[in-house]
């Protein structure tokens, strides 16, 4: 873990500003902002964020008791879909809201109700 947060730093990921603090996504005012898109532009810190979820999952479910590996948009997409890669899992995402033209789906991929899925964001504030 030390070592992401390592990179996360190096490739200016973490900003800090206690005077002019950032508004995230939920509303909320903060000095501090993560921006995870940067690490896909970092083949081995990407990757080695992919081996750092497989192996939680593997600690704490369990891959065989997981269906399908699915993100947010827009941000989870890229880590749910090397992290889907590795595991030999299904991909999906879901979207905030509808799409407003073709099936005007909120969820892509394939997936069946009832299956266990494990939902990757790139930052949670609030949970909701």
């Amino acid at each position: 873990m030390k070592n992401i947060i390592t990179e996360l730093i190096r490739i200016k990921a973490i900003s800090i500003n206690t005077t002019e603090l950032f508004t995230w996504a939920s509303g909320i005012k903060a000095s501090i902002y993560i921006d995870n898109r940067l690490t896909m532009g970092y083949p081995n810190l990407r990757w080695t964020i992919a081996e750092r979820f497989a192996e939680f999952i593997n600690t704490n479910f369990g891959q065989d008791k997981i269906d399908n590996i699915f993100g947010t948009a827009t941000a989870g997409i890229p880590h749910a879909a090397l992290l889907g890669h590795l595991l030999q899992l299904p991909f999906g995402y879901v979207r905030s809201s509808k799409k407003g033209h073709g099936k005007q789906n909120q969820i892509e991929g394939v997936y069946e109700r009832g299956q266990k899925v494990v939902v990757i964001e790139d930052l949670i504030s609030i949970g909701g």
